[in-house]
Order: structure tokens, then C-alpha cells, then sequence
């Protein structure tokens, strides 16, 4: 079995509940592991999963505007699994916000994580 990961790519999102959130932009850590149905030949990359394709789909849907951080985890599995031929067991996505609007906040991040 095989996971290609991607770790904490930082985006700037328009994700929030509050409308300042969105209106501003949150800074997200977005981190994503894609466990393989299979062992992919070695020597060829059309048998895995590209890395460049988790950051292009994580940066693409970053972008849009969204209220939950639940819905951003779910478009972007939706987009991997759209977007690849490689045989997908699950995918694992985290999504870190470093701050929230809180007084009493002292935590290092907040968050949620997704498996599909």
C-alpha cells in the first residue's frame, strides 16, 4: 500500500462563518494523504498520484468561497477523485486555522479532518 501526501500547504481562503472572514480571507494549513487501492508500477508516474495534482487541486478550491471548512474538505476529495485515474482507496484531508475570532482562544490551530 501507498499514501501520497501532501503536508500543511498554506493558503490564504475565503472561508468563514462571519462574513469578515470571507471577505478578508482566513490563512489555512491544508494537509491531504491518498492511500492507493494498489502498488503502482514504480516507473511511471500515470500509475500514482502526482503531487502537483493535490497542490493544484487544493490551491484551486481554496479559492471559493465557502461558509464551513466541512465543505471545503469535501470539494477538494470530490476534485481528487474527479481528477484521477489512479485507483483511490480513501482519502484523509486536515484543515488547520490558526486563528479563530475567539477571546479566549490559546490554542496553536483549530480545525477539522475528513476521510472519504
Amino acid at each position: 500500500m501507498f499514501v501520497v501526501f501532501l503536508d500543511s500547504q498554506e493558503v490564504q481562503s475565503p472561508v468563514g462563518v462571519y462574513e469578515f472572514e470571507r471577505k478578508a480571507g482566513v490563512k489555512l494549513f491544508i494537509s491531504v494523504k491518498v492511500q492507493l487501492h494498489h502498488t503502482p508500477d514504480i516507473n511511471h508516474i500515470q500509475h500514482t498520484l502526482d503531487y502537483t495534482q493535490l497542490v493544484d487541486i487544493v490551491n484551486r478550491e481554496a479559492c471559493k468561497e465557502r461558509q464551513l471548512l466541512e465543505t471545503l474538505a469535501a470539494d477538494i476529495a470530490a476534485a481528487i477523485h474527479s481528477q484521477s485515474s489512479t485507483a483511490i482507496e480513501n482519502i484523509h484531508i486536515r484543515i488547520e486555522k490558526p486563528k479563530i475570532p475567539h477571546d479566549g482562544y490559546r490554542a496553536k490551530s483549530c480545525g477539522i479532518e475528513y476521510t472519504s
